[in-house]
């Protein structure tokens, strides 16, 4: 998501109505205490105006308030403009009762308090069809939106990924467009399962008609079935050496790689098992 915005912020801004998508540019916030921590920061104007404070939310976390708070706190100190911050909450797991978009403390009773407002933006109820018409940078998001009634997650989510696919294929670099679709992928897993999410983006009409975008999928599936191989991998075995990492990286074959996976989790003892598997 954060690289989604960097590259698409004035998508971000029309889609959450969150200033002119005309003027807004990444900021490079240089900051030691909140540069690893916060997502991605949005400056208005040349010179700079006024910044928008954006954090992506998957998991609950009591402690987002107050966080939220330190980083406009000291964007604030840095920039010299105002900020202000929101919370984008990718699925229901991440809402909670107390994310009511207001934080407040008292030191002292009757003699100063703290009263700071942010944003709150629930994805899930936000209809993908309105997602889509924001630009190019929202396509993979909208996956996580909503549509009408009787509409199942997985034919919603192919039908996201057809109307995407069909848009930029005549408007984007292969490079791109490579970057889109597997964004979508990725985040589609935060509401169908590994096997869901590929049969829906395999059944789209636009999909099943363009090898580009089958290569792009799988791919992208690749990738991801290494990434897991090898993390599951290291804290079952120790970090891989470099000649198993090497074999890992270099193999094509998806249905293999999965192979590997369930040989991992299941009988494995050794990295010589699982490359042995074929």
């Amino acid at each position: 998501m954060k690289d989604l915005v960097r590259r698409h912020p004035g998508d971000y801004s029309s889609a959450f109505r969150l200033g002119s998508a005309a003027d807004v540019r990444a900021l490079n916030v240089d900051v030691s205490v909140i540069s690893t921590a916060t997502d991605v920061v949005l400056g208005h104007g040349d010179p700079l105006r006024s910044a928008v404070d954006r954090n992506f939310q998957t998991g609950r976390d009591p402690e987002l308030p107050g966080r939220i708070c330190l980083y406009n706190a000291a964007l604030h100190h840095i920039l010299h403009v105002p900020v202000h911050s929101v919370v984008i909450l990718l699925r229901p797991t991440a809402d909670a009762a107390h994310l009511t978009g207001r934080h407040t403390d008292t030191g002292q009773p009757r003699r100063g308090k703290m009263d700071f407002r942010y944003e709150v933006f629930r994805i899930w109820p936000l209809p993908a069809r309105r997602l889509l018409r924001c630009g190019p940078g929202v396509l993979p998001p909208s996956v996580l939106g909503a549509w009408p009634p009787g509409v199942s997650v997985e034919d919603g989510v192919t039908e996201v990924v057809d109307l995407s696919c069909h848009r930029i294929q005549r408007t984007m670099s292969q490079e791109e467009i490579k970057h889109i679709v597997t964004s979508a992928l990725v985040l589609s897993g935060l509401r169908l399962s590994r096997e869901q999410a590929r049969n829906a983006f395999r059944r789209a009409p636009a999909v099943e008609e363009s090898t580009t975008y089958q290569d792009i999928i799988e791919q992208g599936e690749i990738q991801g079935v290494r990434r897991v191989l090898l993390r599951r991998g290291a804290a079952k075995f120790g970090a891989p050496p470099k000649e198993v990492k090497a074999a890992i990286q270099e193999l094509e074959d998806l249905p293999r790689l999965e192979r590997r996976v369930d040989c991992l989790l299941d009988t494995a003892t050794s990295w010589n098992d699982v490359l042995e598997t074929r």
